[in-house]
């Protein structure tokens, strides 16, 4: 991880308006950080409802996540058949974007590609092959995080969606 951070090709994402102390990371490539900082897209993004996901999500404040298919809207989605590939939920700016990464360790989520949500539907499985392809080019050989609980990919404060 330290040479894919060293050599630039991620960035740690800190809110624009940190909530509290950092207690999860969220590493993104500089295509992604330029997106949410508004060099990308300007006008749409930065977004208030964006950078307060970002921001309680690196606090370790309550986020939402869901390991299966489901219409609660999580924060944080696995994407079921996929191996090991997850979701960040932007809800705003409409009509909402998807930044698709692995998580690297508990509380590291390292975000590959962004996706604006109606560019994304029916195109799941090439998205998350070219995930797969990015963390091998940045991470050559590196395994993502596995679990089999949310809390083995997050501390802090969350809820699990798929509890009833």
């Amino acid at each position: 991880m330290q040479q894919a951070l060293g050599g630039e090709r991620l960035v740690l994402r800190k809110p624009l308006k940190p909530l509290g102390d950092q207690k999860r990371h969220l590493l993104v490539t500089p295509r992604i950080n330029a997106l949410l900082d508004g060099r990308v897209l300007p006008g749409l993004f930065p977004d208030v409802e964006a950078e307060r996901l970002v921001g309680r999500f690196s606090a370790g404040y309550l986020v939402t996540v869901s390991r299966r298919i489901t219409k609660k809207k999580p924060d944080v989605e696995q994407i079921v058949g996929a191996n090991e590939v997850w979701a960040m939920c932007l809800r705003k700016p409409r009509p909402g974007w998807r930044l698709l990464g692995r998580w690297h360790d508990k509380n590291v989520f390292v975000a590959l590609r962004p996706w604006e949500k109606h560019d994304l539907a029916g195109k799941y499985p090439q998205a998350c092959q070219e995930v797969i392809a990015d963390w091998e080019g940045l991470l050559p050989g590196e395994q993502p995080h596995t679990g089999t609980e949310v809390s083995d990919y997050l501390s802090g404060v969350y809820r699990d969606d798929d509890e009833p």
